[in-house]
């Protein structure tokens, strides 16, 4: 007996098809979306946790990253900030720095920008106006927002000459609380050399302003992380 031949319609091929299909387009956008949370978790996580906000001295002294515009002005109005010192160069186009801007000039808080690279080097009269103007604040009683953009190298530095200059923290101890915030030589080696190279620099400096009574002799260095 001949066997028949039996031709498969399109009609009957194309369902298969475009389930395939579909389901191709499915996992490619999957892909696609784990790909984008993955690549804006930070930023995402920054809409609703201030950037690395921390207290440096309770009641007195805070640093942290650029706060996110949405969360800027609560962050201000809690901590009862009257001085932000920011380390970073002015940007109106940038919509979180427009915001603290705003924010600052509605709640009639006083705002200084002491512009550093983002490895924490740059002009240290950056470091040494940033140091001056948290030692005016607390010579007033006025809570100090100092920050940055991640809050893991300029931040640390200013805090670090702080510490030690003005607190007279051992350098190490100085440097273990940078490690601790964020810093870390293995990505940025840059930080801690600079720090030691220009503590003579801002001594004098800051000597010169009345921050502090004498230039450190010997002067303070990291020597361990």
């Amino acid at each position: 007996m001949k066997a028949e031949h039996v031709e498969v319609s399109e009609s009957v091929r194309t369902p298969t098809s475009r389930r395939w299909w579909v389901w191709g387009v499915a996992l490619v956008a999957a892909g696609l979306g784990i790909w984008y949370v993955c690549d804006n978790a930070g930023r995402w996580k920054d809409r609703f946790v201030p950037r690395k906000l921390r207290t440096v001295d309770a009641g007195q002294i805070y640093a942290s990253g650029q706060i996110d515009r949405h969360l800027i002005r609560k962050v201000l109005v809690d901590d009862r900030i009257k001085v932000i010192v920011c380390l970073l160069s002015d940007d109106p186009g940038d919509p979180d720095m427009a915001a603290e801007a705003r924010a600052a000039k509605e709640l009639g808080i006083e705002r200084f920008v002491d512009p550093l690279n983002g490895d924490g080097t740059g002009d240290i009269q950056s470091y040494a106006n940033a140091v001056t103007q948290i030692f005016e604040a607390q010579k007033h009683g006025e809570p100090v927002l100092l920050h940055c953009s991640s809050g893991a190298q300029r931040s640390n530095g200013a805090t670090f000459y702080y510490r030690v200059l003005v607190e007279h923290w051992d350098a190490d101890s100085a440097a273990q609380e940078m490690a601790r915030n964020g810093h870390s030589s293995r990505s940025n080696p840059a930080l801690v050399p600079y720090l030691n190279q220009h503590m003579d620099e801002i001594a004098s400096i800051l000597k010169d302003r009345g921050i502090i009574d004498h230039v450190p002799n010997p002067l303070p260095q990291i020597h361990h992380e």
